[in-house]
């Protein structure tokens, strides 16, 4: 079995984690991966944490850690690292780096005086079962703080006096605007597929030109986040939309067509 090494990202392995490993799979990851790129580089300057796992001097997978108070995907709380993901590469699976990335992210939250680390993980999450699944973050020491549906909130305190998360509690209201369609993107650059979809949803809107009005919520914009407590999603007339991976084009459209011939 070859050995891996654990470091901070640097710049051999930002392509590899700003398109979460989509490495020269087409042009809307390239452009994605630099816009978080960006991102990244300016959140370091707020704390976030990446660590990378390599073998053979090849990225295999990473973790990240941020403040939540900066966690643009929540949850909410006070004095805790958040990890919004962890991935390592199929064919690097079952090594212990999953464990390996999460101990290095608590190395440095300890570091830093965190009192404790929080994720969000799923439990039978359709089509997806291998992304952030609570059984694996049970074993590695964390335990549950509340349940939503398939989502769990965990956290690993490092002390008694750390105080648990929270769930974002999503707070719209639909406001119609007579004689258009009405789109609000809810979005946040630090996870991909809300990156590519906001950025489908602009181009989709511009097509139908001032037949649509196009709102956007940044959550990397705290006062936004906190006031609407929703980091991903999209409304048209007040319906969401929705397909778990990155909204497809042709369903944008269908969506606002829909919305069209119901006003009409």
């Amino acid at each position: 079995m070859p050995k891996f090494l654990i470091r901070d990202m640097d710049s051999e392995d930002e392509y590899f984690v700003s398109t979460c490993s989509h490495v020269h799979e087409s042009e809307e990851q390239d452009a994605c991966g630099l816009r978080r790129a960006a991102l990244f580089r300016e959140l370091a300057h707020r704390g976030l944490i990446i660590k990378v796992a390599r073998i053979d001097e090849m990225p295999i997978g990473f973790a990240y850690g941020i403040p939540i108070e900066q966690a643009s995907w929540g949850p909410l709380g006070e004095g805790l690292v958040s990890i919004p993901c962890l991935y390592v590469l199929r064919s690097a699976t079952r090594q212990g780096i999953g464990r390996a990335l999460l101990d290095a992210i608590e190395v440095d939250a300890r570091k830093t005086e965190r009192s404790g680390l929080t994720v969000t993980a799923f439990r039978n999450l359709p089509g997806a079962e291998w992304f952030m699944p609570v059984d694996y973050f049970e074993s590695c020491g964390f335990s549950t703080v509340d349940t939503r549906g398939s989502e769990v909130l965990l956290w690993k305190p490092f002390s008694s006096e750390a105080s648990p998360p929270r769930f974002l509690c999503p707070s719209y209201r639909y406001s119609p605007v007579p004689g258009k369609v009405s789109v609000d993107l809810f979005w946040n650059g630090f996870c991909q597929t809300s990156n590519i979809e906001a950025e489908r949803v602009r181009k989709v809107c511009t097509e139908f030109g001032g037949s649509v009005r196009l709102t956007e919520y940044c959550a990397e914009e705290r006062d936004v986040l906190l006031r609407h407590q929703i980091s991903r999603a999209i409304y048209v007339n007040g319906k969401e939309i929705f397909w778990g991976y990155e909204a497809p084009e042709d369903g944008i459209r269908e969506a606002i067509h829909h919305a069209m011939a119901e006003g009409s």
